[in-house]
């Protein structure tokens, strides 16, 4: 019994095993919209990481764009210094200052929301009544405003802007006086005031 046994069990062993099969059906448009999406999202996730869509102006950074950011950042008032191409400590006071004047959050780097701030934002004309007289050897905003006025006529280089009203600004001052009829002192009191604004519009 135990020899018939045996000869059963090695006859079952040398059978081929079948194996069922088994067949599932892929939903053909689930699956292929799918593995679309994933692609897609792979390579979208790959050019982010490669390039970055907008760049950032942050400190210690230099070159042109840090100088036309100087120089708007001086017609909004901002900025007096020389404009340096190098992005220190005064640029990032201003950058700041400019951000939290505008609703922005005041960390000091330039991003798309702070550039496209200070691509439309222009410094709201004040009236004449509320600006200080400046003449040689005054310093400070409102120089720097009667300069961009100056700048917006033609008597002065705007690349000279500095909030410094030095020998070259009175000059330019007392030929403005001269051109419309005011008194050329070279002194920017309440009419010289008046009359930047009326023909600027700053």
């Amino acid at each position: 019994m135990e020899s018939l046994a045996y000869i059963h069990l090695a006859e079952a062993y040398n059978e081929p095993l079948e194996i069922p099969s088994i067949q599932v059906n892929w939903p053909k448009k689930g699956w292929g919209n799918r593995i679309g999406a994933l692609a897609l999202g792979a390579v979208t996730s790959f050019l982010a990481m490669g390039f970055p869509a907008v760049a950032l102006i942050r400190p210690g950074d230099a070159g042109s764009e840090i100088t036309q950011l100087q120089y708007r950042l001086q017609e909004l008032g901002y900025f007096t210094p020389e404009k340096s191409g190098y992005y220190g400590d005064l640029t990032k006071h201003a950058v700041m200052e400019f951000q939290a004047k505008n609703g922005l959050t005041p960390d000091g780097i330039v991003g798309p929301e702070t550039k496209a701030a200070l691509e439309k934002d222009y410094p709201q004309t004040p009236e004449p009544t509320s600006q200080p007289t400046v003449r040689l050897g005054s310093t400070g905003g409102t120089v720097l405003r009667v300069q961009r006025q100056l700048s917006s006529l033609k008597y002065f280089n705007y690349q000279k802007m500095d909030g410094v009203f030095n020998e070259e600004t009175e000059a330019a001052i007392k030929q403005f006086q001269k051109d419309y009829g005011l008194e050329a002192d070279g002194v920017v009191g309440l009419k010289t005031h008046t009359a930047l604004r009326n023909y600027t519009g700053l």
